[in-house]
């Protein structure tokens, strides 16, 4: 007998992050924003898109972005042909622009500042989004100030809910179980 024969599946019970939260997560960064006059907050496909709506998106040279302004609906930008598999997606907001291939991504990120009268307003930039998107952005809203989102995005993850807290808790322990499975297997030279 192996000691991979005594573990269990140990996810049946977990419970995902729930779209209350993540409101609640927009809400507080909306707060936030209004504190630190930060007119919207600029998200890139990674852990803080997945923070905020629960988008879980692969991160690749196709732009996938949010915009959370301080006031007013939250918008996305995506390619084109994901628009659907986006929509499925999505569960705050409403408001998806879709980009073709011979188009520029940042264009759609500009329309939406204009559209929700922030094109010379503070855009936060979290603190994942690449340079060439950051760039892209920059030169298509051209009048907005941009700066660094950090002020929002820390003091919303830095303190972990109780949902967080289980999430984390479980994490730990699947990592015990699975050492206490391969110790035993170590062997000198290996």
């Amino acid at each position: 007998m192996t000691p991979f024969e005594d573990l269990k599946p140990m996810t049946d019970d977990v419970i995902p992050i729930s779209v209350e939260e993540r409101r609640a997560r927009v809400d507080k960064a909306r707060r936030l924003m209004i504190e630190q006059e930060i007119d919207a907050l600029f998200l890139e496909a990674g852990t803080g898109l997945r923070y905020f709506t629960g988008v879980e998106w692969w991160r690749d040279e196709r732009l996938l972005a949010a915009v959370i302004p301080a006031r007013g609906e939250i918008a996305y930008v995506c390619p084109a042909f994901e628009r659907d598999r986006l929509l499925e997606m999505v569960t705050i907001g409403e408001d998806v622009r879709a980009w073709e291939e011979d188009e520029s991504p940042y264009a759609r990120v500009a329309e939406i500042l204009r559209d929700r009268g922030l094109a010379t307003g503070r855009v936060g930039i979290a603190e994942d989004v690449r340079y060439f998107v950051y760039d892209g952005v920059r030169k298509e809203a051209a009048h907005a100030e941009y700066v660094s989102a950090d002020p929002i995005t820390i003091p919303c993850r830095m303190h972990k809910s109780p949902a967080e807290i289980a999430l984390m808790q479980r994490a730990n322990e699947i990592t015990v179980a699975a050492y206490q499975a391969c110790i035993p297997l170590l062997r000198t030279g290996m």
